[in-house]
């Protein structure tokens, strides 16, 4: 069956519409425009690699079809074929964002922060599943402040298949000990939702409406999701 029917095909569409996410024990956090705002620095990074690179392809380039992609799909998808070139475009494109985020320009999101800090402070456990490269991740996490907040993170160099595959989110699962019924992820891109929905998984949407009709349940920013469990863990006491 195609990655794209999965979704289509899934039982939980219907089922779990509704769902709370605070009545889940494990958080898996997509990063880049679920936690992070790094969509501009990732887009002038591939644009300058692609304006550079590859010239003929600037007039009709996007930054949009290619969220949530490994850097390495990004590029076959706009058409490079010959696999050491992907793997050299996407080292530039890495070292060209590394380099954006050393300068300071890379923020969390509102209300990441807290969520983040309510989330340990109620015991849930707390997992980061993304697409990024390991070396890349760890750059943006330590330049935010961030290294020891997850128990584990599952990056790009992990997996053969990234996302919308759901190999990430298996590895995930397995390399924890987790139960999917106690599990949750926490996404913003379609891709995303398609390989948690591909892993049997439930899902909150975050910040892009683009998703709000695929997922179990829809917050418009990260501060809205932060209340609900906060106030959830207000109301156990």
């Amino acid at each position: 069956m195609a990655i794209e029917a999965w979704i289509v095909k899934s039982r939980w569409i219907d089922e779990l519409r509704m769902l709370d996410p605070a009545h889940f024990r494990n958080f898996l956090f997509d990063f880049d425009g679920t936690l992070i705002d790094s969509a501009p620095l990732h887009a002038e990074a591939f644009y300058d690699v692609v304006r550079e690179e590859r010239p003929t392809l600037i007039s009709g380039f996007s930054y949009e079809p290619l969220k949530g992609l490994m850097t390495s799909d990004a590029f076959r998808r706009l058409g490079i074929a010959d696999e050491a070139e992907v793997r050299r475009l996407s080292a530039k494109k890495q070292t060209r964002y590394r380099n954006l985020v050393h300068r300071g320009r890379l923020s969390l999101l509102p209300g990441a922060r807290e969520l983040l800090r309510e989330g340990a402070n109620e015991g849930y456990r707390l997992f980061l599943v993304t697409s990024g490269s390991g070396p890349t991740v760890r750059t943006a996490l330590a330049a935010l402040n961030l290294l020891d907040v997850f128990e584990d993170v599952v990056s790009a160099d992990d997996v053969k298949m990234g996302k919308p595959f759901p190999d990430p989110f298996l590895l995930c699962l397995q390399r924890n000990g987790l139960t999917k019924s106690e599990s949750i992820v926490i996404e913003d891109a379609e891709s995303g939702v398609i390989a948690a929905r591909a892993a049997n998984l439930s899902v909150a949407g975050v910040n892009n409406r683009g998703v709000e009709s695929i997922v179990d349940c829809f917050f418009s920013d990260l501060t809205k999701l932060h209340a609900t469990i906060a106030n959830k863990n207000s109301v156990a006491l």
